[in-house]
């Protein structure tokens, strides 16, 4: 074998490596996409037909409750120890500030610009 047949074999090896693996990247999303409709189909809220307001109000519980708050708090707590240990990066400090302030402001945001626009 000359060094072109092996260097051919090996690129037709790589492609069908490619080729295989992009269909089990398919096989795990309509996996996971078959697990998320299950789930969704034991939810009693959706199982119900609940209304879509119920719905939304449960997911903004989850992301202003007591956890998430909790959460928060563990965040701002941690970019305090690191910036006592001299380790901060301002950049990441900012984006968890800011993230805070969106998830938890975003009910006066919106109340804000719903005024502003009426």
């Amino acid at each position: 074998m000359n060094l072109s047949t092996l260097y051919l074999n090996a690129k037709n090896a790589i492609a069908q490596d490619k080729a295989a693996k992009i269909g089990v990247d398919k096989k795990a999303a309509s996996f996971m996409l078959m697990l998320a409709l299950a789930v969704v189909a034991v939810m009693p809220e959706l199982a119900m037909a609940a209304p879509w307001d119920s719905a939304a109000t449960n997911v903004l519980a989850i992301f202003t409750g007591g956890l998430t708050r909790t959460l928060a708090i563990i965040a701002v707590i941690a970019c305090g120890i690191a910036a006592i240990a001299g380790k901060l990066s301002w950049d990441w400090a900012i984006k968890i500030i800011v993230g805070i302030v969106l998830i938890f402001g975003a009910a006066a945001i919106v109340d804000y610009v719903i005024a502003a626009a009426s």
